[in-house]
C-alpha cells in the first residue's frame, strides 16, 4: 500500500523560512505548498486540494497570522485542519493570542528540526487520531 503525503500550506512572509520548514518537512512524506502572505494561502485553500496541517507566521504583510486564522475556523473547509503558528517576536501575550484566535500550537522562532517535526508530527496525529510513528520527516 502507498504511503499518504501529507498536505502542507506554509504561510510565512520570509524566504529563510520557508526554505527551512520545506527541506526538512521534504524528507518525510509531506507535500508543501509555500505562500508569503495571508492573502496568497486563501487562494491556494480554495484553489487546492484540502490541507492537511497549515503552518503560519504571526506577522504577515496585509492580512496578518491571526486574522488568516480566525478565517481559517469560521470556513467549513478549515475549521479542523491544525495550525503550527510561528513567530519570531515572541512573547506569552502572542501565544495566548494564536491559541485564542485558534492556533493549536504555537513554536517560537528560531525554532529547532526536532521541535517543527515534533510539532507537524503531534498535530497530525492529533487531527487524524493516529500514531505517525515511522513517518518522521
Amino acid at each position: 500500500m502507498a504511503q499518504r503525503n501529507w498536505r502542507v500550506l506554509i504561510a510565512d512572509d520570509d524566504p529563510a523560512i520557508c526554505t527551512l520548514i520545506d527541506t526538512v518537512l521534504r524528507k518525510g512524506p509531506y507535500e508543501m505548498i509555500t505562500c508569503n502572505d495571508a492573502e496568497s494561502a486563501l487562494v491556494a485553500i480554495d484553489r487546492d486540494a484540502p490541507f492537511d496541517i497549515i503552518i503560519c507566521d504571526f506577522m504577515l504583510p496585509g492580512i496578518s497570522g491571526l486574522d488568516l486564522i480566525e478565517r481559517l475556523r469560521a470556513a467549513e473547509k478549515t475549521r479542523g485542519v491544525p495550525v503550527l503558528m510561528i513567530s519570531g517576536h515572541t512573547n506569552y501575550a502572542m501565544d495566548g493570542r494564536a491559541k485564542n484566535a485558534g492556533a493549536n500550537l504555537f513554536l517560537n522562532k528560531p525554532f529547532t528540526i526536532s521541535q517543527l517535526r515534533t510539532a507537524v508530527n503531534s498535530l497530525l496525529a492529533q487531527a487524524h487520531g493516529i500514531g505517525l510513528s515511522g513517518r518522521q520527516p
